[in-house]
């Protein structure tokens, strides 16, 4: 099998050959902005200064792409460029990785040799429809995310007069297809129950991540990657302030900023969330990393590994219809129900944008004693 082709304004491996005392050859292939693969060399007096010399004309050469583009600019150039600023944003690393994986893995393969006059509101519509049928209704949405701001990237440099993909239609939803649903009441006593009763899901450590998430909302990752050190007690709330990635190469991490910018927020908690926050600090913390939830062995918990064995949980139990969203869905239909706005909703769910609320600027990231009294229900 030969090498897999590489990504355009990406490079292969760095190879390096001694040519004598003090002088090392580093050289990579690179795929440049017309599709050609060119080889690129630097020099040093030691590998290490060799490979930093490849990687700063690596890196010189990516970010050389022309500020301005014409129609006839292909996709993959622009890509190219957008990437580029989004890998020096202030974007949570996790969503970096999102769009980056989406860029590679969907849009360069469907679109990316096409001219950009030729990025028309069908031909976005059949990669999004492609993505959605091969790989999830998530991916389909990333992929729309990303190639929308690689062509607002394009209007910005005079090479579209708009943005083709706000005028392409969104998901078609087949009459009769359930969406996700909140919990009633009477399931979450049931769905609680059983999980305290299913030997796996405590050893797993389930039924007390399934409450918090219950009695807050709070997404897993925010969940995995909260530490002590955000409680607190006395004063009946919680900060949520980072989430749990893994990095490539690195491993799992804590996040030192949510999801979103939005999702920085002060949450008051209900009481049976505090009394099980008051129990597990009875229970000494085995790991370094001092966050509420670890893995059975003491470790930081994988917010992937964490859901798969929630699903398992959660089908033993008889409620393979629910999701970790579907716990979200619950938090904000009791709170809606409770007579909280939009506002207060979106603030207490992390949200940038509420659907419905006028006053974009009501009690904004600070804790809602009217939440907790709301979620007092799901005891």
């Amino acid at each position: 099998m030969g090498r897999p082709p590489l990504v355009v304004g990406t490079f292969g491996r760095i190879n390096f050959l001694v040519l004598g005392k003090g002088h090392v050859r580093a050289q990579t292939r690179f795929r440049d902005f017309d599709g050609r693969v060119r080889t690129v060399t630097r020099y040093g007096r030691s590998r290490a200064e060799a490979e930093r010399r490849l990687r700063t004309a690596l890196r010189d050469r990516a970010g050389s792409v022309e500020d301005s583009a014409t129609a006839d600019s292909r996709l993959c150039t622009v890509a190219t460029a957008w990437l580029a600023q989004i890998d020096g944003s202030d974007l949570a690393a996790g969503t970096k990785r999102l769009y980056r994986f989406a860029v590679t893995s969907y849009v360069l393969p469907g679109l990316g040799e096409l001219r950009l006059r030729e990025v028309t509101v069908p031909a976005i519509d059949r990669l999004l429809s492609t993505v959605r049928s091969t790989h999830g209704a998530g991916a389909a949405k990333a992929t729309r995310s990303v190639l929308s701001g690689i062509l607002s990237e394009a209007v910005r440099r005079g090479a579209l007069p708009s943005n083709p993909v706000r005028d392409t239609p969104g998901r078609r939803t087949r009459r009769g297809t359930p969406g996700p649903r909140a919990l009633t009441a009477a399931e979450v006593r049931q769905l609680r129950a059983r999980l305290a009763a299913d030997p796996d899901a405590v050893r797993l450590d389930l039924p007390d991540l399934v409450d918090f998430m219950l009695g807050t909302g709070v997404r897993i990752g925010e969940a995995c990657g909260l530490r002590w050190s955000a409680v607190d007690l006395p004063a009946g709330t919680v900060r949520i302030e980072a989430t749990l990635i893994r990095v490539p190469g690195q491993g799992l991490a804590v996040q030192e900023v949510p999801k979103t910018t939005a999702g920085r927020r002060t949450l008051a908690l209900p009481g049976f969330v505090l009394d099980l926050l008051r129990r597990r600090t009875q229970v000494s913390l085995t790991g370094a990393a001092e966050v509420v939830f670890p893995s059975p062995k003491g470790l930081l918990r994988d917010p992937f590994n964490t859901s798969s064995d929630l699903r398992r949980a959660l089908d033993r139990a008889g409620f393979d219809w629910v999701t970790s969203h579907a716990f979200r869905k619950t938090v904000a239909t009791r709170l809606d129900e409770a007579g909280l706005s939009a506002r207060q909703i979106a603030d207490h769910l992390g949200h940038t944008r509420p659907s419905l609320t006028q006053d974009v600027y009501l009690g904004r990231g600070v804790a809602s004693p009217e939440a907790a009294a709301a979620l007092r229900r799901l005891r």
